[in-house]
């Protein structure tokens, strides 16, 4: 493989692996910072919504108060008082009672009784508050310092209410304070509803109180739509004891929250938790509505249940709860995390092509360098490295160079040497030639040397032992000389005269 590529497939996995791990350790890391601040922030909007929710019941209690401070109904309050002080206690007592069960016993709302009290003018005034507010205000009624009620917009259960316990906590022994009664679902207004309970003092003293119940469903509706137009997570509005007051497709009042999430509310303060569900895993945060905890201002309750209203408040608070889904959680920090690994391959990719081609550049020199060495190779001398550059690549081709010239220098020397060498080697190759003949002439001749005793008659040589031998007896045992018998012309004349042994010899001659 090229280099520009091996330079390329190395920065793309290298690339790819960088990405990967970075992109692994900031999921990681970026889900713990999301979930803790996500945490922070459902905290943050749990206590802002409960403020919210607070500052409408306040806004509610405000509204009855203006109502309470009208002249008429302190007016109207003096009055009923000043009658029922003349009368002794238990005169004052069986009166009550009296009127009481005469209440109690009818039911035409035309009878002049019930009628005296429900068309007179404060009657008329706290009719018009309904009309000016609709779908804010159940009934509307006014008791005086004993609790007997002396204005009312409809027909209640009871004339007298001072044993109640709403009347008793406004009455406060005396000392008076705003009670928000949370009466649960009224079935007179078939809503839910809470009671704004106001003390009306004169001078320093309480002289009545007066009861709206206001139909407060809708507000709290309000907030938790406005949550939920804006964010993920779901906003409810819950008692200590879990059942939801509020929340997004629910009947108030009729589910509750999972049991884990009630013993942290029963703490009745800020907080967040984890809360395994059937589909999975809430993250929960939670805070008190104030208002609803009881101050020296304003009480907050109400009881199990009455004639007219059940599943009443009796000892709880009211708690924004908002709760998200883990996935709904982690939602944004996932797609922070996908957006990073997107950017990471094409920012990989890019650095590929961009290696690619640098390394094609880096690469055009080296291959340069490398055809000059594969032509070096092959045995052309004269080839020469083209390369100028400054860096390092243009050092490297001039070394290439210079050790090309000197490597041809060297050859030059090398080839008159290696003539020199061939031909004393060939001169050596005559010379052992000259001496292998030699060395057979020698092998084939041995020299017969030294004073040979020869008879001067037969021709006989007498050895060293004193024996007497045919002369080719003695030369073939002294040499390597053999002999083959023939005839001399003389010899054939002298001893075979009559044969033409010598003529045909001559003729073949």
């Amino acid at each position: 493989m090229k280099i520009q590529y091996k330079a390329a497939v190395i920065m793309t996995l290298f690339g790819f692996v960088i990405v990967t791990l970075l992109s692994l350790f900031y999921d990681i890391y970026n889900q713990r910072i999301a979930l803790d601040k996500e945490m922070k922030n459902i905290k943050s909007l749990s206590e802002a919504n409960a403020l919210h929710v607070e500052s409408h019941l306040k806004e509610k209690a405000k509204i009855a108060v203006t109502i309470s401070s009208a002249p008429l109904i302190k007016s109207a309050l003096l009055i009923s008082n000043s009658k029922f002080a003349a009368l002794s206690d238990s005169a004052r007592k069986h009166e009550i009672d009296r009127r009481n069960q005469q209440w109690m016993k009818t039911s035409d709302v035309n009878d002049l009784f019930i009628r005296d009290h429900m068309t007179n003018a404060v009657a008329e005034y706290l009719r018009y508050q309904q009309i000016i507010m609709p779908e804010d205000y159940g009934e509307i009624f006014l008791t005086n310092r004993y609790g007997v009620m002396i204005a009312t917009t409809g027909k209640l259960t009871t004339l007298a209410h001072a044993h109640k316990y709403w009347w008793i906590a406004g009455h406060n022994d005396g000392q008076g304070r705003i009670f928000l009664d949370d009466r649960g679902f009224d079935t007179s207004v078939k809503g839910y509803v809470l009671g704004v309970v106001i003390p009306i003092k004169h001078e320093n003293e309480i002289i009545g109180i007066l009861k709206c119940n206001v139909n407060i469903i809708g507000s709290l509706t309000d907030v938790v739509q406005e949550f939920n137009f804006g964010n993920s997570g779901m906003l409810k509005i819950v008692r200590t004891g879990g059942l939801i007051v509020s929340g997004r497709n629910v009947t108030p009042l009729s589910t509750k929250v999972n049991k884990s999430l009630v013993e942290l509310l029963w703490q009745k303060e800020n907080g967040t938790a984890i809360i395994s569900e059937t589909d999975g895993n809430q993250f929960v945060a939670f805070s008190p509505i104030r208002i609803t905890m009881g101050s020296e201002q304003f009480g907050f309750g109400g009881k199990q249940g009455s004639m007219d209203h059940i599943k009443g408040n009796k000892g709880e608070a009211w708690h924004t709860v908002i709760s998200y889904s883990e996935e709904e959680a982690i939602g944004t920090a996932r797609e922070v995390t996908i957006v990073i690994i997107i950017v990471g391959i094409i920012f990989t990719l890019l650095t590929a092509i961009v290696s690619l081609l640098l390394g094609k550049w880096i690469a055009r020199p080296i291959v340069a360098l490398s055809t000059t060495a594969q032509a070096i190779g092959d045995g052309n001398l004269d080839s020469r490295a083209s390369v100028i550059l400054n860096d390092e690549i243009g050092s490297l081709a001039k070394s290439l160079n210079r050790m090309v010239r000197n490597l041809q220098d060297t050859m030059t020397s090398r080839d008159e040497l290696l003539y020199e060498v061939k031909q004393r080697k060939k001169t050596e190759e005559d010379l052992e030639g000259t001496i292998r003949e030699l060395k057979k002439a020698l092998e084939k001749v041995k020299l017969l040397s030294g004073l040979l005793p020869i008879c001067s008659h037969c021709k006989k040589i007498r050895d060293d032992s004193g024996y007497w031998n045919q002369i080719e007896s003695y030369v073939h045992e002294h040499s390597e000389a053999e002999f083959s018998h023939s005839i001399c012309q003389e010899c054939a004349k002298e001893h075979y005269p009559d044969m033409d042994i010598y003529d045909d010899e001559q003729s073949q001659g």
